[in-house]
């Protein structure tokens, strides 16, 4: 696939995909959303924070995805790529099936594509800012744009003490692609909409890294 970074197109074939879940600096933010999975009927995580290896194939850059029934959503993520033995940051979204994850969580993440954005920042030009990034997404469902989340990578841990646990953990590979962790839901509860939006927006000079796609129902064969 093309990735775009500062006028250069880099082409990249990822080789693994990692959902690190769980990775917040304040674990007070981190137990109020294993708070919200206990709600929902989700157990809580053995290991915090938790990295779930996924197939490199459900990357994607397009903006549509299909699904099996109207109970998935996404999750706006920074995310950190491997390209040629570089690092980049992008963003991206953790598209979930909502009843499955009750079961399985690296289930419900498998059977969704994870759309991610086109562009890049090199990861050495915002390392020394990271915690100022600022990351939102938004919902539209019937219509109506909602504001999803809202926060900074300063409520993430540190890139390099991420890629540290993924190493030490023996996830590390040439082309990987590492998820980084989400924020919380502004509105309490996952909606599921036609539509999910993100941004990534560096405060110094005002540029962003956009993500947009539309999330298509399947007709389930087994309820008709």
């Amino acid at each position: 696939m093309q990735i775009h970074c500062n006028g250069m197109i880099l082409e990249w074939e990822p080789t693994r995909l990692i959902i690190a879940g769980y990775t917040g600096k304040n674990q007070k933010v981190v137990q109020q959303h294993i708070d919200e999975l206990k709600a929902l009927g989700i157990s809580p995580p053995p290991r915090v924070p938790m990295i779930y290896d996924l197939s490199p194939e459900l990357i994607q850059v397009t903006d549509q995805i299909t699904v099996v029934q109207n109970h998935s959503s996404g999750e706006a993520e920074a995310i950190l790529l491997d390209i040629n033995g570089v690092w980049y940051l992008g963003l991206g979204s953790d598209h979930t099936d909502r009843v499955l994850e009750a079961t399985s969580i690296q289930k419900s993440k498998q059977v969704c594509l994870k759309p991610i954005s086109s562009q890049v920042w090199p990861l050495d030009h915002i390392r020394d800012y990271w915690d100022e990034i600022e990351i939102e997404s938004w919902v539209i469902k019937d219509g109506v744009q909602h504001v999803y989340q809202k926060g900074t990578l300063g409520s993430f841990m540190n890139p390099d003490e991420l890629l540290r646990i993924v190493r030490e953990r023996d996830y590390e590979s040439s082309g990987i692609a590492i998820f980084c962790g989400t924020l919380p839901l502004q509105v309490g509860t996952f909606l599921f909409g036609e539509t999910f939006l993100a941004q990534l927006r560096d405060p110094k000079n005002g540029n962003t890294i956009q993500l947009k796609y539309n999330i298509k129902v399947l007709k389930d064969a087994e309820e008709e």
